[in-house]
């Protein structure tokens, strides 16, 4: 009887790695389906759909079912959010280059005004692809309540940083990682997090 738990324990926990490594080759492949720029940002919107079903244990008949219809079906919003939050990025790494050059001479209240941009692009990218994974709404909307949520939820958004600070740092030490686990974690963390914030949104309304 013992025998039988302990066989069945470890049976649930290799499935559970499989699925976990197949949703991170998943991520990898449809990205480069995409060519890259165009399949990495559906690809993770459709790894946190995958990973919200998890979270809230809904029956996951086909993991690549479930992803390619996730990734087909935010293909093209999640691009647009994509481009625009790359744009963003990009001008935000031209501002730092350019404030590396001018040194002293810019004043703190603008160095002050840069780092604090960045802290709101961080909650920005952090929110809005759990927030396409699980509403339907405007691009303009998914922005705005990213920005919303992310502050006023703003202990769990540190905690999600923190984490996902920590998964890379652990990938950087052992790189296998990224080609296993890395994504799916990174996922799974954001989709566990998400689901509990996004829960109490829809019963107060």
């Amino acid at each position: 009887m013992f025998g039988q738990q302990i066989v069945g324990s470890l049976d649930r926990f290799l499935r559970i790695i499989l699925q976990v490594a197949w949703l991170n080759f998943l991520w990898i492949g449809f990205s480069l389906v995409g060519l890259v720029v165009g399949g990495i940002f559906p690809a993770t919107t459709a790894a946190i759909a995958v990973a919200r079903k998890w979270v809230q244990k809904k029956e996951v008949v086909s993991v690549f079912k479930s992803f390619k219809q996730a990734y087909k079906k935010e293909f093209v919003k999640s691009n647009i959010i994509g481009i625009i939050i790359t744009v963003v990025g990009i001008i935000l790494i031209v501002n730092y280059q350019i404030l590396l050059q001018l040194g002293d001479q810019i004043s703190i209240i603008a160095v002050f005004s840069y780092y604090f941009v960045i802290f709101l692009y961080g909650i920005l990218v952090l929110w809005i692809f759990p927030l396409l994974s699980h509403y339907d709404s405007t691009i303009f909307q998914y922005f705005k309540n990213a920005l919303i949520i992310g502050i006023t939820k703003l202990p769990i958004t540190i905690m999600q940083g923190l984490i996902i600070f920590f998964i890379l740092y652990i990938s950087l030490e052992f790189p296998s990682m990224l080609i296993f686990c890395t994504i799916s974690l990174i996922t799974i963390s954001v989709a566990y997090f998400s689901v509990k914030v996004f829960k109490k949104i829809d019963a107060a309304e």
